[in-house]
């Protein structure tokens, strides 16, 4: 939310309040800025956010993640030629472990 403070005062009054001028003029310092559009509301303002170092390294991370591919081609043509030719032997004790401390997660 962006507040304009060089308006607050500029403000045209608010139509249907109940407020007298006195009380008005006196909590005009108070009220927030009228709502923009979405135009106005992604002009500078003149404001700047500087991010820490561990926010730049999120940053950083969350992109090289990103550009990574959501399968590994490669290993996937290796499992595939292991199954294939007989040589991918499937650890039973392995996979009952997983499956059980998959079921003790829930």
């Amino acid at each position: 939310m962006v507040i304009d403070f060089s308006r607050l005062n500029s403000a045209p009054p608010l139509t249907g309040s109940t407020r007298s001028n006195a009380s008005q003029e006196a909590g005009s310092a108070t009220q927030a800025a009228p709502a923009k559009s979405p135009e106005q509301a992604s002009a500078p303002s003149g404001e700047s956010v500087h991010l820490s170092q561990e926010a730049q390294q999120l940053q950083k991370i969350s992109d090289s993640l990103r550009e990574q591919p959501a399968v590994d081609k490669n290993r996937v043509a290796e499992l595939k030629q292991a199954i294939a030719d007989g040589s991918y032997k499937v650890d039973s004790n392995r996979v009952a472990s997983k499956l059980l401390n998959m079921e003790a997660e829930r």
